[in-house]
């Protein structure tokens, strides 16, 4: 056989193989690269448009996708918690690539979408020093060092108390590795220096609804809608805040409003509406929530707790004719 035909032989092989459906597994880890308690969603596209679908990986974040094409580009899309980890993209071609790792970004840095409101501390320049050891901390977080990033962080915050940013960030650092009692602490100091730190006053009032410390959480949350209307994590939880208070008739709007995004938070306003409404009475429409959110998160870690409280409602329901 000629050279030529070797080549012309080698290429159809591997068209062949390339057109051939392939079976894609993947594991989905979290930041910290340990694996996911429940299952995570994600979304699913094809380059030619016929794949366009939300999936879900198993309770541990491994996942099979079954029958892809081997020529056809994929994207898997993961939205953010709005706690723990960020959105996070990623594009594959099955021939190239039949097992995925994909590691979550981290939700650490600048979760506000729209700019937030400028003030004099956040326009603050600090020395050049003191930026140098900022932006290290920002390449060790990027690289998943919090050890690192914190001791960097800290060396920040103690050469220039001044400098917000390294305040916050370190905020949302000690959120993730649930030290929220330093958290508060921390985020409290950053918002002594920069008062209208959307970024800020969403973490602690998200830190103090972790610590069940609710009608603390009030106040930063208002704060941080009023300044950015359009934040959604700030109405999920002020609305968690308001309902675990028993103020329904404002948290019910904040948390349907919530529901009119896809996504993580919209998740978690279907739980939220589904316990108000069981303590208000509305038993249909708290059903209807919790069978939602059980369906989006079928092995989530309240998931029995869920269950209960909609066999409860439907006993009252059934009581009642």
């Amino acid at each position: 056989m000629s050279r030529l035909w070797k080549v012309l032989a080698l290429i159809l092989c591997f068209a062949a193989a390339a057109s051939a459906q392939i079976d894609v597994r993947g594991q989905i880890l979290l930041p910290n690269g340990d694996y996911p308690s429940n299952p995570v969603r994600y979304y699913l596209t094809s380059d030619d448009g016929r794949l366009n679908d939300y999936r879900f990986t198993d309770s541990t974040g491994r996942m099979i996708i079954k029958n892809l094409s081997g020529l056809i580009s994929y994207t898997i899309t993961v939205d953010s918690d709005g706690e723990t980890y960020d959105r996070t993209v990623h594009s594959f071609m099955p021939s190239y690539e039949p097992t995925l790792r994909l590691t979550l970004r981290p939700l650490l840095l600048r979760v506000v979408i729209a700019p937030p409101t400028v003030s004099a501390a956040s326009a603050y320049k600090p020395q050049a020093r003191v930026i140098a050891l900022y932006e290290a901390a920002l390449k060790e977080i990027e690289k998943q060092q919090f050890d690192a990033a914190e001791k960097l962080l800290r060396q920040a915050i103690h050469k220039d108390p001044r400098f917000a940013a390294p305040q916050i960030d370190l905020g949302a650092l000690l959120m993730q590795t649930q030290r929220h009692a330093e958290a508060e602490q921390i985020l409290r100091q950053a918002l002594g220096v920069d008062p209208k730190s959307t970024h800020a006053l969403l973490n602690l009032g998200i830190t103090l609804n972790r610590l069940n410390k609710f009608s603390d959480a009030v106040t930063p949350l208002r704060e941080a809608l009023r300044l950015h209307p359009g934040l959604l994590a700030a109405r999920l939880h002020l609305g968690v805040a308001l309902v675990e208070l028993d103020q329904f008739a404002e948290a019910e709007p904040l948390l349907q409003r919530v529901l009119k995004t896809p996504g993580s938070e919209e998740i978690s306003a279907h739980l939220y509406l589904g316990k108000l409404y069981a303590r208000t009475g509305k038993y249909d429409q708290g059903i209807a929530a919790l069978e939602i959110y059980l369906s989006k998160t079928p092995a989530a870690a309240n998931a029995e707790e869920v269950r209960r409280l909609i066999a409860r409602m439907k006993r009252e329901l059934s009581a009642r004719r």
